[in-house]
């Protein structure tokens, strides 16, 4: 893989899961929810409560760039995740249930980083609400037979956003999308998804052979 080409790959994943954070003085003002607004964010809350595993192939795709990766991504709450990416690409993201680890298995170099920070985390937790998260609701809409939310962090006003897209008629978790400094737009689809699958909780648990934790 040429060099250019892997920095590309490792930019783009980078954004779609860890990297949220726009300028303070830009953060979007909250929304006044109207009834209807308040019975959407009530439906997102008790669906993602009904949710506990997620088995799916995914798509990745940067609005800016056009490029797209696809691969799977396995999630059982609470906070736990092993997300790879298809061949050639070397690495993957794993949440093993306190950190959220990136692991470049050709170059055996590994990352960790607080779970908590990410503002993806949210799709992680049992128990969710919006208030229980420290969530600002941005944005509302209906689309088609879509619902879009778009939400951010009350405590960190430099922490972008994140918005959440999900079918209607029965309700279900379709894609995400996050938001880094430069406003590079990346979109995470989920392929044929299946949801409250048992999954092997061993896959969840990282060996680290580098020993060194980057925080």
């Amino acid at each position: 893989m040429k060099k250019s080409s892997k920095i590309l790959i490792v930019t783009s994943v980078v954004i779609s899961l860890l990297s949220f954070r726009v300028n303070a003085q830009e953060t979007a003002k909250e929304v006044s929810l109207s009834a209807d607004d308040a019975k959407i964010v009530k439906s997102v809350e008790e669906y993602f409560n009904t949710v506990k595993s997620i088995k799916s192939r995914f798509t990745q795709y940067n609005r800016n760039n056009g490029q797209t990766l696809e691969g799977n991504v396995n999630i059982l709450k609470p906070n736990k995740m092993r997300l790879q990416y298809d061949e050639p690409v070397p690495f993957e993201f794993i949440a093993d249930g306190y950190y959220l680890i990136y692991n470049d298995k050709k170059l055996e170099q590994v990352t960790y980083f607080d779970l908590n920070d990410n503002p993806a985390a949210i799709i992680l937790k049992d128990n969710f609400s919006f208030t229980k998260e420290e969530l600002k609701v941005e944005d509302i809409s209906k689309q088609g037979n879509q619902i879009v939310v778009t939400v951010s962090k009350i405590k960190q006003p430099e922490v972008g956003k994140i918005t959440l897209i999900f079918d209607g008629k029965p309700m279900g978790l379709k894609q995400w999308v996050v938001t880094d400094m430069q406003h590079v737009e990346t979109e995470i689809t989920l392929v044929n998804p299946e949801f409250n699958v048992e999954l092997d909780e061993q896959q969840f648990k990282f060996k680290d052979k580098s020993k060194s934790k980057l925080k």
